[in-house]
């Protein structure tokens, strides 16, 4: 086995660290020589059932050990590994895995029986394995465990192979899979070792999704050098304050509204978090408000900002220490091994102050989208992502987002393309036209908000309009709030100027 594979690092650590924690979950705990074991136990289960190099397994799972033993084996066989998102709707699932050709998914038993559903539409699907499997026509994790162990597969993967392929939503409303190599994951860790601050003896909480870019590469980046990780299914603020003090928790990767709630949370001042020494955040801006009262309880915690893209694996730029409160609305300078540049319509870099596209290189960059080599050659022209984001550089070469990728939403850390939403929205008989736009709310960050024109002589039950988005999108896709309006505010060429209905809502005020 290559030492430069992700797959490598349970034999490097199971020698360096046998009896050292890797994981800790709300079942049990995972020595590294345990993690070695059960991942060279699934390598020989996968095989065994015709899993080889460049097929695609679909994982869906929330934390758990059993997903990191997942991801681990897939790695090592050189398998493609297609996470899912657990707060999809079932169309949302089964796109994903028709699109990727996903044959076979991991799973555990409580979506054992949407994942059935979804399996009659999808004669592709060969197996499903589960941790606790409960239907018939399902694999035990188990089961597969008792497989001779494989330490190597017949096919080694090479450094330049397809690792996962993570689906990011488009302004097409169809989500778009990033490809993402052995190598651009290996140069994701290095960056948030070096500059992103994870250390060896970390321990470090993951409330976090392991489905996300971030998440993931943060989770990795600690293992890669022997430290240990907590994993819970969801994030709860109270638990969290109690892991902490039982688990010595050093770092804890947050979106700012699990940040507000941590400051919130009954019972903080009575706890010992003497062992905390970082927070990482990012996906949205984090209010200078917040960063202040986070310094003011936490003041020996180092507290960083961050700027990243599924399509970069995840890390771009960094804002830590004294610079955290004194850089306002700053995401702060590349990451280690990342070039950023600003530049105009024509790819010309712009001077320090002036807005324009955020340009990023390096090896963490995707190798493109899968099947699609007309949107990878856009975005990737010229050797660098064009991330769609608009930005800013000051003299110091510290970074600023003032608007994300056209109209995307952000909120609780989880992206919201207004489009997708549109979509569904747009297919209800009731609909003739609808807008989505996203509005500041105090604990999200952003809430989705509807705008629609009703199709004459019907008038849309804002309830039926509720019940429709849930059937076919992720709750946190959902808008909070439908509006029935005459028209739509549009420039000439017939566009919706999103602006002036943010406008308008905060004129008129939520309802």
């Amino acid at each position: 086995m290559n030492p430069g594979h992700i797959g490598y690092l349970v034999d490097r650590n199971a020698r360096k660290f046998p009896t050292k924690e890797a994981i800790s979950d709300h079942r049990g705990r995972w020595s590294y020589a345990r993690l070695r074991q059960e991942v060279l136990g699934i390598v020989g289960g996968l095989c065994s059932l015709g899993v080889k190099r460049k097929d695609r397994v679909a994982t869906l799972m929330t934390n758990r050990g059993e997903l990191i033993v997942s991801y681990l084996a897939l790695f090592r066989m050189g398998a493609i590994l297609v996470p899912l998102n657990t707060r999809l709707a079932d169309p949302e699932w089964e796109y994903i895995l028709r699109d990727s050709g996903a044959r076979w998914i991991i799973t555990e038993s409580m979506f054992e029986g949407r994942i059935a559903r979804i399996r009659e539409r999808l004669p592709q699907i060969e197996e499903v394995i589960s941790v606790g499997a409960q239907e018939k026509g399902v694999i035990g994790w188990e089961e597969i465990l008792t497989a001779p162990p494989m330490e190597e597969p017949p096919q080694e993967p090479g450094i330049e192979d397809e690792l996962y392929i993570l689906y990011t939503s488009g302004t097409t409303g169809k989500p778009k899979g990033a490809v993402i190599t052995h190598q651009n994951f290996l140069w994701n860790a290095i960056n948030g070792q070096i500059t992103g601050g994870f250390k060896g003896d970390d321990v470090v909480y993951y409330g976090l999704p392991l489905f996300h870019a971030a998440a993931m590469g943060g989770c990795f980046a600690t293992m890669l050098l022997g430290g240990k990780v907590v994993l819970r299914p969801r994030f709860d603020p109270v638990e969290l304050l109690e892991l902490v003090e039982s688990e010595r928790i050093t770092r804890v990767p947050a979106v700012p509204p699990m940040l507000l709630a941590i400051l919130e949370a009954p019972g903080l001042e009575k706890k010992d978090l003497s062992s905390l020494r970082a927070f990482n955040t990012g996906a949205t801006t984090i209010p200078q408000s917040l960063k202040e009262r986070l310094h003011e309880r936490f003041p020996w915690v180092e507290i960083t900002d961050s700027y990243g893209l599924t399509e970069a694996t995840s890390y771009c730029t960094v804002l830590a220490g004294k610079e955290f409160l004194a850089k306002k609305a700053c995401v702060g300078r590349p990451h280690a091994y990342v070039e950023i540049r600003v530049v105009d319509e024509r790819d010309r870099d712009l001077p320090p102050g002036q807005v324009g596209e955020i340009l990023v290189r390096g090896p963490n960059v995707m190798k493109g989208y899968w099947m699609r080599p007309e949107e990878t050659e856009e975005a990737l022209r010229g050797g660098w992502l064009h991330t769609g984001d608009l930005g800013r550089m000051d003299e110091e070469g510290y970074l600023y987002v003032v608007d994300r990728k056209k109209d995307m939403i952000i909120t609780g850390g989880e992206n919201v393309y207004p489009r997708e939403v549109e979509e569904v929205l747009n297919s209800h008989p009731s609909v003739m036209e609808a807008a989505v736009v996203g509005v500041p709310d105090e604990k999200w960050g952003e809430r989705v908000v509807a705008f629609v024109i009703p199709r004459p002589g019907i008038a849309p039950d804002p309830k039926e309009l509720d019940l429709h988005c849930r059937d076919h999108l992720a709750s946190y896709k959902c808008p909070k709030e439908y509006r029935v309006v005459e028209d739509l505010p549009r420039t000439s060429t017939g566009k919706i100027l999103k602006r002036v209905l943010r406008e308008r809502w905060e004129t008129s005020g939520p309802r």
